[in-house]
């Protein structure tokens, strides 16, 4: 491995010269030997906050992907975890996110937080979680979407479970009376539903 080729890319990049950036790129993935270990470098750019919310698609796909793929295989949390921060970059590559199913963000961070309930993967997946939940309502007070249609009475249900399981995951309580006031629109409109029937 050179990091010198990295620290070059970043320039060229800084500086706009598009072209040269991703030859530079792709001479730093070039210069991983095939026996050498690639996860030190991938923790310490995952960990830097160096990648920003999507990480280019050829260090993505070359070079952070299998480290975290093999981690993922082998049930590692942390890798896990990343995974799911780099969702965008699994949205944007079919061929990569059929590695893992199709599974979501929010999936992904529930594997994570069942394997190891750690602090990150708990704040992450109570974050997916009050997102979804955002969006889930936004609508209101037409009714409760779940995914871009209105949610049926078991949706809703489903949804109810998801609740309860924020609840657990807000320790602090800081998200209780958002969780309380969704948990009541979605029972309202489940309400609605069954009048409807």
């Amino acid at each position: 491995m050179d990091p010198r080729r990295y620290q070059e890319f970043k320039r060229l990049q800084a500086e706009g010269r598009r072209e040269d950036a991703r030859a530079s790129l792709q001479r730093f993935i070039d210069s991983f030997e095939p026996g050498d270990n690639r996860e030190p470098w991938v923790r310490e750019f995952l960990e830097s906050g160096d990648c920003g919310r999507r990480i280019r698609h050829e260090l993505y796909e070359q070079l952070v992907f299998p480290v975290l793929l093999d981690g993922y295989r082998r049930r590692d949390p942390w890798s896990i975890l990343w995974l799911a921060r780099t969702a965008q970059n699994l949205y944007a590559s079919r061929s990569l996110h059929a590695l893992l199913d199709f599974q979501s963000e929010q999936q992904l961070l529930r594997q994570g937080y069942e394997i190891d309930p750690n602090e990150d993967l708990r704040q992450n997946l109570l974050g997916s979680l009050l997102s979804w939940f955002a969006y889930c309502q936004h609508e209101w007070p037409a009714g409760i979407l779940y995914g871009v249609d209105g949610a049926s009475a078991p949706e809703c249900d489903a949804i109810l479970e998801e609740v309860r399981l924020a609840g657990t995951l807000d320790v602090d309580g800081a998200s209780g009376a958002f969780l309380r006031e969704f948990e009541r629109r979605t029972r309202e409109y489940r309400q609605r539903l069954q009048q409807a029937e």
